[in-house]
């Protein structure tokens, strides 16, 4: 791995973080509701059910009235860039606490088929799966609610801050020039 290559990877990591960061600070809603919803996604994520993240994000955020979108958003951090750092992690989490496909080793290079071929040895794959997804996405959607419950905080107070400061100026030029606010 070059040097160029490892800054390219940092920069499009921190230009995704920006991109998460302001999308959830934009979202209409409540703070709460809508790092309820990130977090919801984040955890879903984590689950190995990849064909469904975003099915299941739109109908629990639903039907607890979080933010659909934020959930979206969380949901997506688990992508096809991603999974394959996530899924084996979660496999192995899931596998050494309960072991459900004992003696299925993950294979070395992910591919289709290789995922289908490790299924095929032993379905009971997807409850490690799901077991390591659990133990991973519940403090990962902890902190994730967390650090956007302050960011997306912190933004709307910016942005009122923001527009208080221009309504203040206006006002102080309308006041000299004798053409208040009325």
């Amino acid at each position: 791995m070059t040097p160029g290559f490892l800054f390219m990877i940092i920069q499009r990591v921190k230009t995704a973080i920006h991109r998460i960061h302001d999308r959830l600070a934009k979202l209409n809603g409540s703070p709460r509701k809508t790092a309820l919803g990130f977090a919801l996604g984040l955890l879903i994520g984590m689950s190995p059910f990849w064909g469904l993240h975003i099915l299941l994000c739109l109908v629990l955020a639903w039907a607890l009235g979080w933010s659909k979108i934020a959930a979206i958003i969380g949901v997506n951090v688990t992508n096809v860039f991603s999974a394959p750092f996530i899924y084996p992690l979660t496999y192995w989490v899931g596998a050494n606490l309960a072991g459900f496909a004992q003696d299925v080793k993950w294979p070395t290079t992910m591919s289709t088929s290789a995922f289908i071929r490790l299924l095929e040895k032993s379905p009971l794959v997807v409850l490690d799966l799901a077991i390591g997804g659990i133990v991973l996405g519940i403090p990962l959607a902890a902190g994730g609610y967390i650090v956007a419950l302050r960011l997306i905080r912190l933004y709307r107070q910016q942005a009122n801050n923001h527009i208080r400061r221009r309504f203040n100026k206006s006002a102080k030029r309308g006041s000299k020039t004798g053409k208040g606010l009325s």
